[in-house]
């Protein structure tokens, strides 16, 4: 087994049959009796083989960006000795220090739309090649990402697909897409917080119409990113809280985002 995926490893070759899923549906609690298709929690299952070289280069992978420091600092979910405490904390040290010098601060609250699902494999590939991953590392990675396949069965049925997303190294993948978000030039005013796929745009003026028209600014880069990467932000679930004295304040004023087409 060593022999095995020592070569795998080496040759940047993921096994065919190890790249199959299973799908198992599960009925969502409170569904039972409902008739639609979307009463089903689709599980998939994965051969146990192909589980463990996933984990062998995930590890392997983020040794090589967490060693050489390529990682941003403001990302705080899925990485070690981290958590949403240091998180908050961040936060909290951006709006006092704006506060104590008479600043208004915007907090912009944003959620992805499908979450690591959505994670748009070329956009993690072009990632890891941006960091100049390993080469036996990349390959084997865009191996991994190419020929998935999943079916179902039944009694009197077999159905199956190619797959295109679903990973139990998802949300270290996430990570590595979502740094280059992170990395975008934002001006000095405004630092992003992130905890896996939720992210936070803390923005300070000295006025609410300079506030406003630095977080549009911010917004506009956003959806930009969003567009290169395939994602998209949950309108309905982001949010925005101006910040002043201390207390906090809604705001009609605010633009909302606006989401690519």
């Amino acid at each position: 087994m060593t022999t095995l995926y020592n070569g795998c490893l080496q040759t940047g070759c993921f096994p065919r049959r190890w790249k199959r899923a299973r799908i198992i549906p599960t009925t969502k609690p409170g569904k039972e009796n409902c008739n639609d298709a979307s009463k089903y929690q689709p599980i998939s299952l994965l051969n146990i083989g192909g589980k463990v070289l996933e984990k062998l280069l995930i590890n392997r992978i983020m040794h090589f960006l967490y060693s050489n420091e390529l990682l941003n600092q403001n990302q705080f979910g899925f990485t070690p000795q981290k958590s949403t405490t240091d998180a908050a904390m961040v936060v909290t040290d951006f709006v006092d220090e704006a506060l104590t010098k008479g600043h208004i601060v915007a907090l912009v609250s944003l959620d992805v739309k499908g979450a690591f699902d959505a994670a748009s494999w070329p956009s993690i590939l072009k990632a890891l090649k941006d960091f100049q991953c390993p080469r036996n590392l990349y390959n084997l990675s865009r191996n991994y990402f190419s020929d998935r396949s999943a079916f179902i069965s039944t009694n009197s049925m077999r159905i199956e697909t190619t797959a295109n997303k679903g990973s139990c190294s998802g949300p270290r993948y996430w990570n590595i897409q979502y740094n280059s978000l992170l990395n975008l030039k934002y001006a000095k005013w405004t630092t992003a917080i992130a905890y896996a796929d939720d992210l936070l745009i803390a923005v300070k003026a000295a006025t609410v119409a300079e506030v406003e028209n630095f977080t549009n600014m911010e917004m506009n880069k956003l959806t930009q990113w969003s567009t290169e990467n395939k994602l998209h932000f949950n309108d309905q679930k982001s949010s925005h809280a101006d910040i002043k004295k201390m207390q906090r304040k809604e705001s009609n004023r605010y633009i909302p985002i606006q989401q690519p087409s």
